[in-house]
């Protein structure tokens, strides 16, 4: 699932104007012959704003993954000003290019997912807080279950997105809702029968909050369907193209 388009350009011009910065120095170094950036005016400054600037756009768009850690130790690596550093700003311009490589190319998922989870679990925290302030015997807990349906309806589509033969959207187009996305993961049996039809009991719950069915659910089953849902929308653990653990349960 791709990013919000503003923030997927804002990474995608922080790419480009920083490897155009990093190669702005090497061109300055050439032209005075020199290798020091001590040499150049605000030769200094100018490479410790790169190497800053660098590991900040790394650590936004790998998180604090291994490789991130990795790629942000080789760039910030001590430096003696005084002597040579051509070669540390074209391992910066290296390491920029790769990664911008493998961001456009769709091989990152990191940033989706992170965002993804923090999006889940500021719903899923309104809804604990919905029930939290209700009053028992009153309707309050309805719009805690349509609101953790709606975070149990994402998760599912990014579900299908890792199955090949699922597709997420209907003929006209439109994203396919709750019960089609759980009956398409049935049909592949990506999930086993006990998870299938805790998911149906919880897109049962949501669908009469959401039509007026109030008194077909309890303040106690959406209680449960909150703790269940919290527990299943864990992050997923397989690479994009891989197959679900067809045994995976609750």
């Amino acid at each position: 699932m791709p990013l919000p388009p503003g923030l997927d350009e804002k990474i995608r011009s922080r790419f480009d104007e920083l490897i155009e910065r990093g190669n702005k120095l090497l061109s300055e170094m050439k032209e005075q012959e020199t290798t020091r950036v001590s040499n150049i005016p605000r030769g200094i400054s100018d490479y410790e704003a790169l190497v800053l600037n660098s590991c900040s756009l790394i650590k936004e768009v790998l998180a604090n993954s291994e490789r991130s850690k990795e790629l942000q130790q080789n760039i910030a690596h001590p430096v003696k000003y005084l002597g040579p550093v051509s070669s540390s700003v074209k391992k910066i311009i290296g390491i920029l290019e790769d990664l911008k490589d493998d961001y456009e190319s769709g091989f990152l998922d990191d940033l989706e997912k992170r965002i993804a989870a923090d999006i889940s679990a500021d719903y899923m925290g309104q809804a604990e807080a919905l029930l939290g302030e209700g009053i028992p015997g009153q309707y309050d807990h309805v719009p805690a279950a349509v609101l953790c349906g709606a975070v149990l309806e994402d998760y599912l589509r990014r579900l299908c997105q890792r199955q090949p033969s699922i597709s997420i959207t209907k003929s006209n187009g439109q994203y396919k809702t709750l019960g089609p996305l759980i009956g398409e993961l049935e049909k592949a049996k990506a999930l086993n029968k006990l998870t299938i039809k805790r998911l149906q009991g919880w897109a049962q719950i949501r669908n009469d909050a959401a039509h007026g069915q109030f008194n077909e659910f309890t303040r106690e089953d959406v209680e449960s369907m909150l703790k269940g849902v919290k527990t299943f929308i864990q992050p997923l653990t397989p690479h994009p193209y891989q197959r679900i653990n067809s045994r995976a349960t609750l």
